[in-house]
C-alpha cells in the first residue's frame, strides 16, 4: 500500500465533509438529539430517585457508545455509497488505487468522524447532566476499540454486499446496527434477555463490550474476560469480512457491475 494514495482517498472525503451538510448532521446533529433526548429520560428517572446513581450512568454511557458504534459502521458504508451517488467509482478503481489503500482512507476518516460524535455526546453529558464519561476512559478504551472493530467489520460486509448487488443493499448502511442493538444488551445485562436469545448474544462482540462497560461503570473494575471474548469473536468476524469483501468485488468486477453501479 501506498501512504500517499491513502492520504488521497482521506482528502477526497474531507472535502466531502466540509461541502456536505448531511455530515454534519451525522457527526454533530444527531449525537446532540441523541443524547439529550436520554439525558432528559435519565433526570425524570434521577428525579423520582427510581434508580440509583450508577444505573443511570450506565445508561448514558451506554448511549454515547453505541452511538459509537451506530456511526462507524454506518459511515463506512455511506462512504463508499458516495462514490456511487458522485458517479466516482469508475474513476477510482480505473486508477492505481488498490481496494486495500481505499478502505484504509475510510476506515481512518470514519473513526475521526465516530471520534467527534462520541466527543459531542460526552462534552454535552458532562455539561448538563453532570455525568463524566472521561474518568472512566481508561477501562472503557479496550470497549470502545472492540466495538469500532465490530463495526468496521460490519461496515466491510455491507459495502461488500453493495458490491455485488448494487444499490439494492444501500438501506443496511442506516439500519443494520439497529437488528442487533436488542441482541447487544446496551441498556440491560444478558440475563435480562429470554433464556433462547443468550447463547445468540453471547456471540455478539457488542454484547460484552456493554457487559464490560457496565461492570467498569458500576464496579470500577476492568473485566478482561468480556474484553477476550469480544477481542477474540472481532478477529473471526474481521477476517471472515475481509474475505467476504474481496468475493463480492471481485465477483462484482467478472460481472462487469461496477459500471452498472453508476
Amino acid at each position: 500500500m501506498k501512504p500517499y494514495r491513502i492520504k488521497a482517498v482521506i482528502r477526497r472525503h474531507f472535502y466531502e465533509v466540509m461541502h456536505n451538510a448531511n455530515h454534519i448532521t451525522y457527526m454533530v446533529y444527531w449525537p446532540i438529539v441523541n443524547i439529550l433526548v436520554w439525558g432528559f429520560f435519565t433526570l425524570y428517572l434521577r428525579k423520582g430517585d427510581r434508580l440509583q446513581p450508577s444505573v443511570l450512568s450506565c445508561l448514558l454511557g451506554a448511549v454515547i457508545l453505541w452511538g459509537l458504534f451506530n456511526a462507524f459502521q454506518r459511515d463506512m458504508a455511506v462512504g463508499f455509497l458516495e462514490e456511487l451517488w458522485s458517479r466516482n467509482l469508475v474513476s477510482l478503481f480505473a486508477s492505481p488505487l488498490s481496494v486495500s489503500e481505499y478502505v484504509t482512507g475510510l476506515i481512518i476518516v470514519t473513526f475521526g468522524k465516530a471520534m467527534i460524535g462520541l466527543s459531542v455526546e460526552a462534552l454535552i453529558a458532562w455539561a448538563f447532566y453532570h455525568y463524566n464519561l472521561f474518568p472512566q476512559l481508561p477501562a472503557l478504551i479496550p470497549f470502545i476499540l472492540n466495538l469500532a472493530l465490530f463495526a468496521l467489520t460490519m461496515g466491510i460486509v455491507i459495502t461488500g454486499l453493495i458490491f455485488r448487488y448494487t444499490t439494492k443493499f444501500q438501506a443496511m448502511a442506516w439500519s443494520f446496527a439497529g437488528v442487533l442493538m436488542p441482541l447487544s444488551c446496551v441498556f440491560y445485562p444478558i440475563v435480562a434477555l429470554p433464556w433462547f436469545l443468550q447463547p445468540l448474544a453471547r456471540i455478539l462482540p457488542t454484547t460484552h463490550s456493554f457487559e464490560g462497560m457496565r461492570e467498569a461503570i458500576v464496579n470500577g473494575v476492568f473485566s478482561s474476560v468480556h474484553f477476550k471474548w469480544g477481542l477474540g469473536l472481532n478477529l473471526v468476524y474481521f477476517v471472515f469480512a475481509v474475505a467476504f469483501f474481496r468475493w463480492m468485488f471481485e465477483a462484482s468486477r467478472a460481472r462487469g457491475l461496477l459500471v452498472k453501479m453508476e
